[in-house]
């Protein structure tokens, strides 16, 4: 069976980049290929030819004659080269990035559960440590089929001039070197396999504990809790794992080498002891010698490089097939953003008014055992303010994301008015939530583009300015001096913004409220708060979501009281379903839970009297 990314399948799609994306990169490296290796001729041959001049007693004319044309070949060929070398560097960056791009474009676009999946992200860590790497993956694999073109050429024209050679001379040579390769091509087998296959996990550890020293989120807790000798010292284990992994590659050519070196000294002896002996036979005049030193030493030294290149680009096009096959894997295609879905009858269903169902739903995290949902039925119908509680780990989180789309059920279906949203487009299912995480994210792009998430040129600043009014952060964005378009967090700037924590809650709940969604979920993002603070928070922002189906998360019971429903998760499945009132009745596992709380909230009411 034809492998599906082949070595030829790899070079034509490395290619294929070079062309499209590089600007001219491969006719300008090709015109560079060309250049150098006329100037690697032109002087064992100008050199032949002199001395063929001086045995023949042509006169001083025809000698500086051939060198004016050796000088003038040579300074065309070093402005050509001058030309190649200053221009590559920024052709092969810009092809370079497009193919990063694709990568980028995957990571952002796979589905949510593989960013969770240690395995997916162990593969795109190690790519994208080979993508960082001149000599290796795409960026090495266009360097390497530059210089195989350029070696391949130089035999050729070497091979021309020492074709009058004994030809069991090169047989001995193409054999030796045929060795050459053979153990070659197995080394960096054995090498990839072995060691930069295996470095994955231990690049992605390096690379997160890395981030934690740098990044702002984690500066506080360092210095207080004095964690950077802990820190460090997680980082040096990791580091030590990564030399071990060098160590054995080191030693796995150490070995190679201890075969190659022997064979390329045989391959020396062999050339010279065969031209001296010639020469002493009278077989060969000086300048056919001086000749044919030098283009057996090109001839051989090019084969020899271009089996070492060979060897490389094979183990370059398996890091291509990697980027290649990780790409394919994991990226969805971009997909239409209207709220389509395959409805039983085969017909498209359009709606602004979504009621959402779940029908007997299990769900279960890969490589867990327990199920982290199980058995849940429970209808969502438009409009209605529903609150899901429960402990830490009862299986709210998870409710969300199965009812956003993030992840597909193992058992049972849910569907948007009748219709199964796994036949749905993640674009168009998407469409239907607004949401404010438990972690609120800011960006580093102006206030007005971290409401709309969109280009500012795409952005309705005065719709931008209303959901901020509404959210209550309009005070705080009077008096920045470029309001709306100042500039959020110093990561880019010096002089962003950094909001409280309170601040960044509301630019969430802006963000949520300019997208206009039907439904709007706020998944735990008061946990910070204290219950009476929150509680507020849950009553203000149920006045500003209108009409539309609100979804309120929360282990503690701020948001239940202004709720129609209220469904009580614990242990992964759904233990109560009814309004505060009918739960409070019941005297279950809801009236336990609010009873505690309450007690905890009189008292906060009677500190605060």
């Amino acid at each position: 069976m034809k492998e599906r990314y082949g070595f030829w399948s790899n070079l034509k799609y490395v290619i294929r980049g070079m062309k499209k994306d590089g600007g001219h990169l491969l006719a300008l490296q090709i015109l560079g290929v060309t250049a150098e290796t006329v100037s690697l001729f032109i002087i064992p041959v100008t050199v032949k030819l002199i001395i063929d001049s001086l045995t023949a007693e042509d006169g001083p004319e025809k000698t500086l004659i051939l060198i004016g044309i050796n000088s003038v070949v040579m300074l065309i060929v070093y402005l050509i080269n001058g030309y190649v070398e200053n221009n590559t560097p920024y052709k092969m960056k810009h092809a370079l990035i497009s193919f990063k791009r694709e990568l980028t474009e995957t990571m952002t676009s796979m589905e949510y559960s593989n960013l969770e999946n240690p395995k997916v992200l162990d593969e795109h860590e190690r790519i994208r440590n080979v993508m960082n790497v001149k000599t290796q993956g795409i960026e090495g694999m266009m360097d390497s089929t530059v210089k195989c073109g350029k070696l391949i050429l130089q035999i050729i024209m070497a091979g021309i001039l020492v074709s009058g050679l004994h030809p069991l001379l090169i047989v001995i040579l193409l054999g030796l070197l045929l060795l050459s390769f053979f153990v070659i091509d197995k080394t960096k087998i054995i090498d990839k396999k072995n060691v930069w296959d295996a470095l994955g996990p231990y690049w992605r550890k390096h690379f997160n504990l890395g981030y934690l020293t740098n990044h702002f989120t984690s500066a506080k807790e360092i210095r207080v809790y004095d964690m950077k000798d802990y820190i460090y010292g997680k980082y040096l284990d990791v580091t030590a794992d990564i030399l071990d992994k060098y160590r054995l590659s080191r030693n796995i050519w150490f070995k190679s080498n201890a075969i190659c070196m022997p064979l390329a000294l045989l391959q020396e002896i062999s050339l010279y002891g065969f031209l001296i002996y010639e020469l002493s036979k009278n077989n060969l005049t000086v300048a056919e010698f001086t000749l044919y030193i030098a283009s057996v030493h090109i001839f051989t030294k090019a084969l020899s490089e271009f089996i070492q290149e060979y060897t490389e680009i094979k183990k370059q096009s398996l890091e291509v097939k990697d980027f290649r096959s990780f790409i394919e894997t994991y990226r969805i295609p971009d997909e239409p953003a209207c709220d389509t879905a395959a409805s039983e009858s085969g017909t498209a269903m359009q709606t602004d008014h979504p009621e959402f169902e779940f029908e007997d739903v299990t769900f279960c995290y890969d490589g867990q055992e327990k199920n982290a949902l199980e058995n849940i039925s429970i209808r969502i119908p438009y409009g209605q303010r529903l609150a899901i509680v429960g402990l830490n780990g009862a299986g709210k989180t998870t409710f969300i994301k199965l009812l956003a789309g993030f992840y597909k059920p193992v058992k049972g279906r849910i569907t948007l008015n009748g219709s199964d949203t796994s036949d749905m487009s993640r674009a168009g299912l998407f469409r239907y939530f607004s949401a404010v995480f438990q972690n609120v994210e800011e960006y580093p792009f102006t206030v007005a583009e971290n409401v709309s998430m969109k280009n500012l040129r795409d952005t309705d600043e005065k719709r931008v300015e209303d959901c901020i009014e509404r959210c209550g952060l309009s005070e705080k964005i009077d008096t920045l001096d470029a309001g709306i378009h100042s500039q959020v967090l110093k990561v880019i700037e010096k002089d962003g913004v950094d909001f409280s924590g309170g601040e960044k809650q509301k630019l969430a709940l802006a963000r949520a409220l300019y997208k206009n969604a039907p439904v709007i979920i706020l998944d735990e993002p008061t946990s910070a708060l204290d219950p009476l603070a929150e509680e507020r928070v849950y009553t203000s922002f149920n006045d500003l979501i209108g009409d539309r189906t609100g979804i309120f998360i929360s282990h503690r019971l701020s948001s239940t009281k202004f709720c129609d429903k209220v469904a009580m998760f614990e242990d992964s499945h759904l233990v109560e379903y009814g309004s505060h009132e009918e739960l409070m009745a019941k005297k279950g596992k809801y009236y336990d839970l609010y009873e505690t709380q309450a007690q905890f909230y009189r008292e906060e009411k009677s500190d605060e009297e």
